[in-house]
C-alpha cells in the first residue's frame, strides 16, 4: 500500500508534464498576459530609468470609448522599424511580446553591447495594441474571443460583444474595394468605407510621418491554420525588393522553433490575400516592407494554442525577442 501511495504523485507528474507539452489554452488569462492598466505606469517607470532612450507616445484614439493608443518609442537610431503586438483583441501573445520588447531591450540597452549596437543604429516603435477596447475585454474576462474594436455596428445603441466592430486589420485602404466581408455581422466585417476606424487613421498618420524601414505586424491564428507562419504582401510579381523581404522574413523564420511540434517557423510564398490589411497597405501604399507574423502554436492533436500558460508565454515572446534581435542585425548585414 506505500508504495502504491508513492507511485501516484510521480505518475500524476509524468501525465501533468504530458499535458503541458500537448499545449492548452487557459482562460481567464495567466498573469503573464498584460493588462490595459499595466501599460502606462511600466512606460513611466522604464523612461525614468532610460531617459532620452524610451519615450512614450498617443498616436491616436479609438472613436467608441476614446481610448488612447499607446506607441514606445525605443532607440536613438536613425532607422525605424515598426511593430504592432495587437490588431484583434484576442491577439493577446503579441501584446505580451511587445512588452517584453520594451521592457527587455531598454534594460539591456546598458548591459548588452549588441543591443545598444542595435538601438544606437535602429528604432523601434512599438504599439502593444492597435485595438485597446477589444485588448479591454478580453483581458478583463469579459470575452474569451473578440477580433473586432467595439464600433456599434448594428445601430442599436448598445455594444453585442460579439457581433459588433469592425475587423481593422481588413479596414486599411487598399484593395479594399475587392474584399467581400460586407456583412457587419461576419468576424471580418471590413468596415462601412476604408479607413472608417479612428485607430486605422492613427496607424496611417504615423507611417505617413515616419520613414519606417520595416513593419512587423503579430498576429495569433485562432482556427491554427495559419499558425507558426509568416506572410508577405500580395504582389502580382516578386520583384528585387520583394524577394530582399522574402530573404529577410524566412531568416527570421528560421531563428524561431515552434511551440510544440518540431521544426521552425515557416515563410508562406504563395499568393496572399489581397484584401484591405496592415502588410498590403504599408507595403504598397507608403513602400515599407511589412510582414505578418503568426504567433501561438498548434499542440500535437491539431488544437490552436493562442492563449497557453505563463510559462509558455514567457518562451514563446523570448523566442521571438532573440529573432528580432538577429533580424535586425541582419538588415544591418545587407
Amino acid at each position: 500500500m506505500k508504495l502504491w501511495f508513492s507511485t501516484v504523485p510521480l505518475f500524476a507528474l509524468i501525465l501533468l508534464a504530458s499535458c503541458a507539452y500537448q499545449g492548452v489554452n487557459e482562460y481567464p488569462l495567466d498573469s503573464a498576459y498584460p493588462a490595459p492598466q499595466d501599460l502606462v505606469p511600466k512606460m513611466n517607470e522604464l523612461a525614468g530609468h532610460h531617459p532620452g532612450l524610451l519615450l512614450h507616445r498617443i498616436i491616436g484614439f479609438t472613436k467608441t470609448e476614446y481610448l488612447p493608443i499607446h506607441a514606445i518609442e525605443l532607440g536613438r537610431g536613425q532607422r525605424n522599424i515598426l511593430i504592432i503586438g495587437q490588431h484583434h483583441g484576442d491577439e493577446m501573445l503579441g501584446v505580451a511580446l511587445a512588452f517584453q520588447l520594451f521592457e527587455s531591450l531598454s534594460e539591456r540597452y546598458h548591459k548588452d553591447d549588441r543591443v545598444q549596437e542595435l538601438l544606437d543604429e535602429y528604432k523601434l516603435w512599438i504599439v502593444p495594441s492597435l485595438n485597446p477596447e477589444a485588448w479591454r475585454l478580453v483581458s478583463d474576462g469579459q470575452a474569451r474571443t473578440k477580433r473586432k474594436n467595439n464600433r456599434d455596428t448594428d445601430g442599436n445603441g448598445k455594444l453585442d460583444i460579439r457581433t459588433d466592430g469592425v475587423d481593422l486589420n481588413r479596414n486599411y485602404p487598399v484593395f479594399w474595394d475587392i474584399d467581400t466581408e460586407t456583412d457587419h455581422l461576419s468576424p471580418f466585417y471590413k468596415g462601412p468605407h476604408p479607413a472608417s476606424e479612428k485607430e486605422i487613421q492613427a496607424i496611417i498618420a504615423l507611417g505617413r510621418k515616419i520613414k519606417f524601414d520595416l513593419a512587423i505586424f503579430y498576429h495569433s491564428s485562432l482556427t491554427g491554420a495559419l499558425s507558426e507562419t509568416i506572410f508577405l504582401p500580395a504582389v502580382a510579381e516578386a520583384d528585387e525588393e520583394f524577394q530582399a523581404l522574402q530573404s529577410l522574413a524566412e531568416f527570421y523564420a528560421q531563428n524561431v522553433p515552434r511551440d510544440y511540434l518540431p521544426g521552425n517557423y515557416f515563410l508562406h510564398k504563395n499568393s496572399t490575400s489581397k484584401v484591405g490589411n496592415a502588410r498590403n497597405f504599408f507595403y504598397h501604399s507608403l513602400d515599407v516592407p511589412a510582414m505578418l507574423i503568426e504567433i501561438g502554436g498548434v499542440n500535437k492533436t491539431g488544437q490552436s494554442i493562442i492563449h497557453p500558460p505563463g510559462k509558455m508565454v514567457r518562451r514563446i515572446v523570448i523566442r521571438h525577442e532573440k529573432a528580432l534581435l538577429k533580424t535586425l542585425q541582419r538588415m544591418r548585414e545587407l
